[in-house]
């Protein structure tokens, strides 16, 4: 081959190798087009053009999908919903918090992927209607001391003065409680230590038989989970209990999985001295002490652990509390926007389907304690929203258990009734329903079905609804079909009256429409229904 020639050849080979090397540079420069579209990005923000910062984010986002850098895609839409934040559409803003936590999920940034996800949560808007109706036989097995329907009504009250006088006895708790709040409760709260003998609270149980009202014995044993065993102590004490000749929840070292309390040890010890009470009042009094499990519900990821089993649990307790805490609110404006209800859900979908529930000890506290500022309106609209929705979301829960106190030796709650006039009315109004038991034996005349679910009767109906928005509270709902607004409340449950006659064997869309406080507009939903 001549020089020429060979010098061509060579020359030719080069060029085809700088053409392959060319096209495989696509990546480095699409890299360096999507940060600069980030940059830019950035840029839009700090002059506050918040819909141009979110066009540009969203360029970017394929670009990392395309090379599978979930990491980054998933930082895109954290801007994005950050954006959205400040135009005020909030439900966008859940939408990309939610691609968020999906693509931090791929790359193993679980924590941060369950943290995104609680963020969006806070702000997640959704409604669901239910149409009250007369109660069908279930026909499935109830559990000891369980009502077919509704809610047995109970309290935590001998700390309150107004209805308590430990010195005397005058007034007693069984007795005034009932006149504070407007009606009678089935049963009451009283903690026990451990190793004592029941006699201790023999003027408890007294009264509570002669008012008709049955006891929940938080039994702790104060001196660590150890001292339990199967003993002589231990089979008088259950004996005892059947003498007492009144129903009895035996809650015991209840929020086990949470190293605040003395009894805190492993699943394994604690459920292995569960068992060891459970069997022994089973044994000894089968007919009216029902053994409860009651975890905290955080650390949620540790409640199944320490589950004792079916046969050892006849009912699933739960304590749940709020107190204003505005130090997470996702939109920095100083609010708690942490849903009440929400706290039940992980210990509802673990054990819902098999053993009735109870809120074993709960309240909402009227007060901000770290500022001393009154929150009686919040306080007042979770009170509404949590009796008046149990009965909507979570019909195994049977019980419920207000912590009628201030007292406190760490930090005063503020949730005594007595001490809050608004809040008292809010509790007697939210009990006055038909669906909350006074005594054991008794059973609710009304349940509620999901309109959602089935076909709608073509009636007039008592509608109720669960509305959750990213406002803390609402000052009413409206409902619409067909552009027309047919009902409205002002306060959870939002139950109002909608006749469906008019839409007999039709599709229909119900509009659900939440307003703030300040009347604007904040969330809208739609229900889809088949009427009959």
């Amino acid at each position: 081959m001549k020089m020429n020639a060979r010098k061509q050849l060579i020359a030719a080979v080069l060029a085809g190798t700088m053409v392959a090397l060319a096209s495989m540079m696509p990546a480095a420069v699409s890299a360096e087009t999507v940060w600069d579209s980030y940059n830019q990005a950035v840029k839009l923000e700090t002059k506050k053009d918040y819909t141009g910062a979110i066009n540009k984010y969203k360029t970017a986002v394929p670009q990392f999908l395309a090379k599978k850098e979930y990491g980054n895609a998933g930082q895109m839409h954290r801007r994005i919903g950050e954006n959205y934040v400040k135009l005020g559409n909030y439900d966008k803003a859940v939408e990309n918090w939610d691609l968020e936590s999906s693509y931090y999920a791929k790359v193993g940034r679980t924590q941060d992927s369950i943290a995104v996800k609680y963020k969006a949560n806070r702000l997640r808007s959704s409604a669901s209607l239910y149409y009250e109706t007369a109660v069908e036989p279930s026909g499935g097995k109830l559990a000891l001391l369980e009502p077919a329907n509704g809610v047995l009504l109970g309290a935590y009250a001998e700390q309150d003065p107004a209805v308590h006088n430990p010195k005397n006895g005058k007034p007693f708790y069984t007795e005034q409680f009932p006149i504070l709040t407007g009606k009678h409760h089935a049963g009451y709260l009283i903690y026990f230590t451990y190793g004592q003998p029941l006699s201790v609270i023999r003027t408890h149980i007294a009264k509570a038989k002669a008012n008709g009202a049955a006891l929940q014995i938080g039994l702790q044993p104060l001196k660590g989970i150890d001292e339990v065993k199967d003993d002589a102590y231990l089979h008088q004490f259950a004996k005892d209990l059947k003498e007492a000749g009144i129903p009895f929840f035996l809650r015991f070292a209840n929020e086990m999985n949470g190293k605040w309390v003395p009894w805190y040890s492993t699943p394994k010890q604690y459920i292995e001295k569960f068992r060891i009470v459970a069997d022994v009042v089973h044994q000894e009094a089968p007919d009216n002490v029902a053994m409860v499990y009651a975890p905290n519900p955080e650390p949620e990821n540790t409640i199944q652990d320490y589950y004792p089993g079916d046969a050892y649990v006849d009912w699933v307790g739960i304590s749940l509390y709020s107190i204003f805490n505005p130090k997470d609110d996702p939109l920095k404006l100083g609010e708690d926007r942490t849903s009440h209800l929400g706290k039940l859900d992980a210990v509802y979908k673990l054990f819902a389907n098999r053993k009735p529930i109870m809120i074993s000890e709960g309240a909402i506290s009227y007060m901000y304690p770290e500022k001393m500022l009154d929150k009686s309106d919040w306080a007042v609209y979770k009170v509404h929203e949590l009796y008046g929705t149990l009965p909507l979301l979570y019909p195994k829960i049977k019980a419920n258990f207000w912590f009628d106190t201030n007292h406190d030796a760490a930090r005063i709650k503020y949730y005594q009734l007595s001490a809050n006039a608004r809040l008292l009315q809010a509790y007697k109004d939210v009990i006055a329903s038909p669906y909350y038991l006074g005594a054991v034996g008794d059973e609710s005349s009304i349940a509620y079905r999901p309109m959602a679910v089935g076909s709608v009767p073509a009636a007039k109906l008592k509608v109720a609804g669960y509305v959750k928005t990213w406002a803390p509270v609402l000052s009413r709902v409206t409902y619409e079909i067909n552009g027309r607004k047919v009902g409205e409340a002002q306060l959870p449950p939002w139950r109002t009256d909608i006749d469906f006659a008019a839409y007999a064997g039709k599709n229909v869309a119900v509009v659900v429409k939440a307003y703030g406080p300040s009347g604007s507009l904040v969330t809208t939903n739609t229900v889809k229904v088949t009427v009959q």
